[in-house]
């Protein structure tokens, strides 16, 4: 229970209001009025109440702005390298808006107020003479996901915050991240064709993995030696960390045509090696699968190759992002379940494999029809 106690002071009389709680530190305040003192105290023994107080006075003594650094620091360094330059764009953005407002004051109303700015402001063009694009729905989503990143770390890591306010906000809608656009097998016969004659040793490889593993291409360059076990012929792919969204570990299976240019390539390494063997080993266990030629602790950028090989096989309309969306579509052709195809892919919702249900369809009508036959040529 708070006491308030009339203090008489030369300049006029004051109400110190004092609480004192188990487990909890002392806490005083002075006011100028008794309604003032109780009110404070009432409110203060709720959150103490709440266990909120301590985390109140954290949101009070941080901004936005050291939260995005801390983050910066400590949490981005773990996520796929060929992620962060988008997630330091991210992070540019919501630090030059909101980076200067304390934690405690950082309000739904600030966030969704930026979201809509963020919407409505075009992307300036790369090059001059060039147009404008307007930020897609999808786009402003991932916006928000970096945010709540962040947010999130300072409710579950730093303990800066009770809630994230980001959850408030509603996400914009849009059909735009829905697009699906599968290779046929006539179409993939040419693109791996196109990419065996690429200039770039690492695009064959590439393809061929995310083709037949269903891998995002963040999850594919960010591998590193040690996610390979070439004598079982399974990978591992770490989806960004453990607490996000698309977070986890799973492993997947490697095709023996993978295997031998992957043995290859990993022969190769050693045999450049200018370092003891031991060291040799530890370094090769946390090199990249696919370093850049530019610096080996960042991916290689295979996006120019890919254009041209999708050019030279005469191939239109396809995305990287569509060669996961295909190895979905040859999983269903297969006889892959909903359940399977999610599992692979790492969904962590089952309506995001829903997508790929009028392709199992098409298979479990077969096999439907092939049992009723059976059934009826007996009769």
């Amino acid at each position: 229970m708070a006491t308030i106690r009339k203090i008489a002071r030369e300049s006029g009389t004051v109400y110190q209001a004092y609480i004192r709680k188990q487990g909890h530190k002392p806490l005083t305040k002075t006011f100028k009025t008794r309604n003032a003192a109780e009110r404070w105290a009432r409110k203060t023994e709720a959150a103490i109440d709440e266990d909120t107080a301590g985390l109140t006075n954290e949101g009070q003594k941080h901004t936005l702005g050291s939260a995005i650094e801390r983050y910066r620091r400590e949490l981005l360094p773990n996520r796929n390298p060929s992620t962060q330059p988008n997630y330091n764009r991210h992070l540019d953005y919501w630090a030059r808006e909101l980076g200067h407002l304390k934690l405690a004051t950082l309000s739904a109303a600030e966030i969704a107020r930026c979201r809509d700015a963020l919407a409505a402001t075009p992307i300036p063009p790369k090059k001059p003479g060039g147009e404008s694009k307007q930020r897609t729905p999808a786009t402003v989503r991932r916006y928000l996901a970096t945010l709540e990143a962040v947010l999130t770390a300072c409710v579950r890591e730093w303990h800066w915050l009770s809630v994230s306010p980001v959850k408030a906000v509603k996400k914009p809608e849009g059909a735009d991240n829905k697009r699906t656009r599968f290779l046929s097998r006539d179409e993939l016969a040419r693109l791996l064709e196109a990419c065996k004659a690429s200039e770039s040793p690492d695009l064959y490889l590439a393809v061929i993995l995310a083709v037949t593993t269903g891998a995002r291409r963040s999850e594919l360059m960010g591998l590193r030696w040690r996610d390979l076990n070439l004598e079982q012929q399974v990978l591992s792919v770490r989806t960004e960390t453990a607490n996000s969204v698309k977070g986890g570990t799973r492993s997947l299976p490697i095709p023996p045509q993978a295997v031998a240019l992957l043995k290859a390539r990993q022969s190769a390494l050693r045999q450049h090696s200018n370092v003891i063997e031991i060291k040799a080993r530890d370094d090769e266990a946390a090199a990249l699968v696919f370093p850049s030629r530019v610096t080996a602790k960042q991916p290689v950028d295979l996006r120019r190759p890919f254009t041209t090989a999708l050019a030279r096989a005469g191939i239109e309309g396809l995305r990287w992002h569509d060669l996961r969306h295909s190895a979905a579509s040859f999983l269903a052709e297969s006889g892959a379940s909903l359940l399977e195809i999610g599992a692979v892919l790492g969904h962590k919702q089952a309506q995001t494999s829903r997508r790929y249900a009028h392709l199992t369809e098409k298979t479990a009508h077969a096999r439907v029809l092939a049992v009723a036959n059976d059934l009826l040529s007996q009769s």
